[in-house]
């Protein structure tokens, strides 16, 4: 007998078949029925009316899933006393509009997943908007573009680090000094009010590139939009899940080594650290847990 068999054998009684417990969980009519046999081995009574069409629990076979769906109960509130997810009934975190796309959606299903009894509020800020409303304790975490100066008040863990590239139409392939492909046509800027847009503006500065702005705008993907149809160049990060079109812009490294921006979850510096921190940075990168 294993979690896998009770988990099964629990499925079945919630949805009723065969068919549709192997539709909840992923697993052919066949394999399931592989299972529950190893089970009434393993067990010595038969919990299966195999007489009946479609197949169904035999009364003794009832009791045995509805004690295997409360072990299951009972083993998702050991990982959540684990994560310390299990004091939360809610919590708050806020996300750089540049991550509410792609990112956000992801950690909502996982955190949904994972700890299904948690409520999560979300407020989409800049990173500097963020980074206070968690000194303020408005939040309970944030994921924001690391600051470049400490903050007192926070406690900053690095989540990923985000290579910057310089993006153009497709037509200007040919051309692979990332200097020349921005002054190849005006430059669509991102947000300067943003800790990256100060961050490029800053490089760009620093190199002595020199760009005919047009556009300032502070969303990546309409950015990526208008550069795909031909209207600029610009620079943007390689997003964590995010795509870019390869068929209509092409992609320059932008410095040697590129230049990145360091993705990190902002918490209050009196907020006791536990595992659940650990279980949202695993959730934010989609590493393994030994990440």
């Amino acid at each position: 007998m294993n979690l896998r068999q009770l988990r099964t054998v629990a499925t079945i009684l919630q949805q009723g078949s065969f068919a549709a417990a192997g539709d909840r969980i992923g697993l052919s009519h066949s394999a399931i029925s592989v299972q529950m046999q190893q089970l009434e081995d393993s067990l010595g009574v038969e919990l299966f009316d195999r007489g009946s069409r479609p197949v169904a629990l035999t009364a003794e076979g009832a009791r045995i899933a509805a004690i295997a769906n409360e072990i299951l109960d009972k083993l998702e509130n050991i990982k959540q006393v684990a994560s310390g997810a299990e004091a939360l009934a809610s919590i708050a975190i806020g996300f750089i509009p540049t991550t509410v796309q792609n990112l956000l959606p992801r950690v909502l299903a996982a955190l949904g997943e994972e700890f299904p009894a948690l409520q999560v509020r979300v407020k989409s800020g800049l990173s500097g908007e963020l980074a206070a409303a968690v000194a303020r304790r408005e939040l309970d975490y944030a994921l924001l573009t690391a600051p470049a100066v400490e903050i007192p008040d926070l406690d900053i863990v690095p989540i990923v680090s985000e290579p910057f590239y310089v993006i153009a139409p497709v037509a200007r392939a040919g051309i692979a000094a990332d200097d020349e492909l921005l002054r190849s046509m005006p430059y669509i800027a991102f947000n300067r009010r943003t800790w990256v847009g100060q961050h490029i503006a800053a490089k760009l500065q620093q190199r002595g590139i020199h760009i005919r702005e047009s556009i300032e705008i502070d969303s990546l993907e309409a950015i990526e939009n208008l550069v795909s149809q031909g209207f600029g160049v610009s620079i943007v990060p390689r997003r964590l899940h995010a795509t870019i079109d390869a068929d209509k812009i092409v992609q320059v490294p932008f410095g040697t080594p590129a230049e990145k921006r360091q993705l990190a979850l902002a918490q209050h510096v009196s907020r006791a650290r536990t595992s659940f921190d650990l279980a949202l940075k695993r959730i934010f990168t989609g590493l393994p847990d030994r990440a």
